[in-house]
């Protein structure tokens, strides 16, 4: 399957087990008035996701496993930078959808700014009376930084849609493999940062991120040290003092909550020891890594997709 239309901009979907959503998503990006390659990444998915894509007007990568959230969007952004030149991506979440002049108001933006590197939109609910309830907080702190024009800099916003220039990513790289899912778009807005290239949200476009019936609860602080562990150690933006002060409360909570037999069993506490033992190991190369441009971006480009 193939795009059915040639652009400076293509929309990248990373999808697994995205039935429910899948139809809706694509057609809003077929609806779009700016022109748009379309490139599905899809993450080996087990119901019948591949099956509810059209015939034409995408570019369908199927890939042999499920390699995770980051690599896929890597995979797909080396595409769209190597098979059709495109000198801006979008990052759009499966359960996500565009108004039709989301795009062109965004591009638009971009050309306007040539400086900024992340350009993310207004996400609403999936019914689009109210902003994303994540996304209110991340609004919040970026009101407080207007630019003037509808433009707010922001430090962070979520990666269910966000504009991004290939100028921008072949300069940062793309997502760390090291977060399979969840912290990705935290460490990409972290290296952006280090680099001082501007991610801003505009007013000027809107999505739909239709997941505000599947609010997840929070797990056990002991339940996410990893992973907030490889947030703070991993940020070239941060000093060593910076980083220090931030793992303290983290180790505290693991240790406390260590024995919370509620929550733990053998097959956590394995998880657990083999999740820090590998950020151990890593941090002795994020430093080379981080700072090397382009890095990340193409280590599972070509793809190894189903036949």
């Amino acid at each position: 399957m193939e795009t059915r239309r040639k652009s400076d901009c293509a929309v990248i979907i990373t999808t697994y087990n995205g039935a429910k959503w899948i139809k809706d998503c694509i057609a809003s990006c077929l609806d779009s008035v700016y022109p748009l390659h379309i490139i599905v990444v899809d993450n080996n998915s087990t119901d019948n996701t591949l099956d509810l894509l059209p015939d034409n007007g995408i570019h369908l990568l199927p890939l042999e496993k499920n390699l995770g959230f980051g690599r896929a969007n890597n995979i797909g952004m080396a595409e769209a930078f190597e098979k059709f030149d495109c000198k801006y991506v979008f990052l759009l979440n499966q359960d996500a959808y565009l108004e039709k002049d989301t795009i062109g108001n965004l591009i638009r933006c971009a050309k306007d700014n040539p400086s900024f590197g992340l350009i993310s939109p207004l996400h609403y609910d999936g019914p689009g009376e109210e902003y994303d309830y994540r996304f209110k907080i991340y609004m919040r702190r970026a009101l407080k930084r207007p630019l003037g024009n509808g433009l707010y800099r922001s430090k962070f916003v979520n990666a269910a849609a966000w504009l991004l220039t290939r100028e921008a990513i072949e300069k940062i790289g793309g997502f760390d493999p090291i977060f399979f899912h969840t912290g990705e778009d935290d460490n990409l807005c972290q290296r952006l940062r280090y680099y001082k290239i501007p991610a801003v949200i505009t007013d000027s476009a809107k999505i739909r991120h239709d997941r505000q019936n599947r609010v997840i609860p929070k797990k056990p602080p002991h339940l996410r040290v990893a992973n907030r562990a490889r947030i703070v150690i991993f940020n070239p933006d941060m000093s060593a003092l910076g980083k220090f002060f931030h793992l303290i409360p983290l180790a505290w909570y693991f240790f406390v909550n260590l024995f919370l037999k509620k929550y733990r069993s053998k097959e956590k506490l394995k998880a657990d020891r083999e999740a820090l033992r590998g950020i151990i190991s890593y941090s002795k190369l994020y430093r080379k890594n981080y700072h090397k441009e382009g890095v990340f971006l193409k280590q599972d480009y070509p793809p190894i997709v189903k036949d």
